[in-house]
């Protein structure tokens, strides 16, 4: 059994743990001495993630794993080998694995759809569903799942993705209750806008990248995008001991956009 400092030491799995906010969460947990298995389909971001952990002194030990969430058949493979090595013990899952398009309602495919399910939630709820038992072998077992303020808003481009962090919303708290006896708490943390590659990328998809940042940063009560550690902040604090009454809550982290 691990041990860091006399205490066991916690096992943290993060989904899309490779960029933006999933590196931040992870780090996060790395530095509190957390065990963390950070799972992404982007080798190369993996792999700078491991060679920040390894630069800095006093992380907990990280372990990196490819995975195509979207891909059912990778994810139980990898939901096995997470068993295995984890020793049939986990006490925080992190589902913030995402994928976001912008597009318009009418324009919005077969394959577009499937695919913004496929990773943004049918992967979160097949990987929770393997990791059960080890999340009740834990006495701190959370699961804590990424949605968005757009499951709260309505925003022009986004009907498909607003379904899927909806969905996540809404099974967040049905799981909350349902897993509530097997001293499981489930939470859902929503992000407004954050600085990261995705939400670069829905800006340049408008045409004007430039102005879109400054309309986004100008909706915005606090006159800025957030920062993925903003979101590591709300989640650490979800998975910690001073949270231990808290399940079935949707923490909302948007600089007061939806407020507004």
């Amino acid at each position: 059994m691990n041990m860091q400092d006399g205490k066991t030491m916690r096992r943290v799995i993060v989904t899309g743990a490779g960029e933006g906010i999933g590196r931040a969460i992870t780090l996060k947990f790395l530095r509190q001495g957390a065990e963390v298995h950070g799972l992404d389909r982007n080798a190369e971001a993996l792999q700078r993630l491991a060679d920040t952990a390894a630069s800095e002194p006093g992380l907990g030990p990280f372990v990196p794993h490819r995975v195509n969430l979207a891909d059912r058949v990778d994810t139980d493979r990898t939901a096995a080998t997470l068993l295995n090595l984890l020793e049939g013990r986990c006490d925080t899952l992190v589902n913030n694995a995402g994928i976001s398009r912008l597009m318009p309602f009418l324009e919005i495919d077969d394959s577009t759809l499937d695919a913004l399910f496929a990773v943004n939630f049918i992967a979160a709820f097949r990987l929770t569903q393997r990791l059960v038992p080890a999340l009740q072998a834990s006495a701190h077992g959370s699961v804590i799942n990424i949605a968005s303020e757009l499951a709260l808003i309505g925003e022009r481009g986004y009907s498909a993705y607003s379904a899927t962090k909806g969905a996540i919303m809404a099974w967040s708290r049905s799981l909350a209750v349902e897993l509530a006896g097997a001293r499981i708490r489930v939470n859902a943390v929503c992000p407004g806008p954050v600085d990261t590659a995705l939400i670069d990328a829905d800006f340049a998809a408008t045409g004007d990248a430039a102005a879109a940042r400054r309309h986004e940063m100008a909706v915005v009560p606090l006159g800025r995008l957030g920062m993925p550690a903003d979101i590591a902040e709300v989640v650490s604090f979800l998975a910690s001991d001073a949270a231990a009454y808290i399940t079935g809550v949707a923490w909302v982290v948007d600089g007061g956009k939806t407020a507004a």
